[in-house]
Order: C-alpha cells, then structure tokens, then sequence
C-alpha cells in the first residue's frame, strides 16, 4: 500500500475536478495553480501510482499522449482524430466480452480506443 501524500491528493482532485480526459501536462497545469512548488516529475510519479491503484483509469492512445479518467469502470474511448480530444464510448459490454465465443479465456476488463472525427469536426 502507498502512502496518501498532499501532493498526491492534489494529484487525485485535478483529475476528479478535471472531465476531459485530461493528460498529465493539463493535470499539473491545474496542481501548480494549488502547489506552485510541484514538480511535473511529483505530479507523473502520482499519477503512475494512482493508475496502478486503480483510483483514476489510465487511457494509452496511439501517437498521442496518455489521458487519465476519474472514471474507473470498465468502458471504451473515443479519440477525434481532428481536434485530438477524447470521450466515453458507450458500447454494450456483453457484446464486447463474449465468454462463449473464447472458452478457453475470461476476460474483466478492457482498454479499447476508438478513432474518427467528433461531430464538431465532422460533416454529420
């Protein structure tokens, strides 16, 4: 178990206050505003440790930078590819994890990103 730290708190309120998916430049954009004397190294450390304690969800997108979610339940993303930001995708669970169809696994969880252009970038 780790120790709660104030600069980790801090870390941890960014992230909660934060609902864009924000990265980890955009989190400590909001820290030094609260601790001007945090280092963008404390505020990476942090987030490593609250990502592998499963208090905020990490979101690996290709050729972009990581994003961090307050949400931590299972769910898929969006990323538009025109303006780079990213979304909750709402897809039905059981249709993604199908037992029956691979018996030999059981899958909990998952990290899926989708890719496309958002409605204020595309022509629909």
């Amino acid at each position: 178990m780790t120790r709660n730290t104030i600069q980790r708190s801090l870390v941890l309120k960014a992230v909660l206050g934060l609902h864009n998916h924000p990265t980890a430049d955009e989190i400590y954009d909001e820290v030094i505003k609260v601790c001007p004397s945090i280092s963008k190294g404390t505020v990476y450390r942090n987030l490593n440790l609250l990502a592998e304690s499963g208090e905020i969800r990490r979101v690996a997108v290709a050729n972009a930078p990581d994003r961090y979610d307050f949400a931590v339940y299972p769910h898929a993303h969006f990323r538009c590819k025109a303006c780079g930001r990213v979304f909750d995708y709402v897809i039905a669970e059981k249709e993604l994890i199908n037992d029956r169809d691979n018996p030999d696994l059981k899958a909990s969880d998952y990290d899926l990103v989708f890719s496309g252009l958002c409605k204020n970038c595309g022509n629909f």
